[in-house]
């Protein structure tokens, strides 16, 4: 067996550990329109086309790293897709909507990926602020300031639904 086969091995046997985690952490951090699986296997051809994932010092952390990277740039393109239907909608005089799904996640789908990650991993997965800043790049104080944020706008938004029933 030559080394490149054995990167591969490796890569597999790499990627196999890490997919369970990383696919509840796409579905944590991504848009409700994606599938979690398009971005870690989106996140995962990206670093693979750079580096093999057994060569990596940290696969897991850069791997979710990619993953929040791809979420924020397909929110912003949904951004622009919801404004440009918006628009047509307009001269169309038609409502545009847009799609809902039922999850577990619904109350934190309503806050943005990073805001969902930072709470997920200090609360899910029970980081500390340091260990979640270090994972989406921040640092410990931004984490906190986010997941104070975060758990603010939560409030507020169950808040505004119990009273609304």
């Amino acid at each position: 067996m030559d080394s490149g086969e054995t990167a591969v091995s490796g890569d597999d046997a790499v990627f196999a550990a890490l997919y369970p985690g990383l696919r509840r952490w796409a579905a944590v951090c991504g848009p409700s329109e994606v599938d979690p699986d398009d971005l870690v296997q989106e996140a995962v051809a990206r670093t693979l086309r750079s580096h093999a994932l057994s060569d990596l010092e940290d696969p897991a952390a850069y791997l979710r790293r990619a993953i929040v990277n791809l979420a924020a740039n397909h929110r912003r393109g949904m951004a622009r897709w919801r404004g440009a239907v918006a628009r047509l909608s307009r001269a169309a005089d038609v409502e545009a909507t847009t799609p809902s799904y039922a999850s577990d996640l619904a109350d934190l789908l309503r806050l943005a990926p990073e805001a969902r990650a930072v709470l997920w991993l200090v609360e899910v997965e029970d980081c500390t602020y340091a260990a979640a800043g270090a994972v989406l790049g921040i640092t410990e104080e931004a984490a906190r300031t986010r997941a104070a944020r975060a758990r603010q706008q939560l409030r507020l938004h169950l808040l505004k639904e119990e009273k609304e029933q």
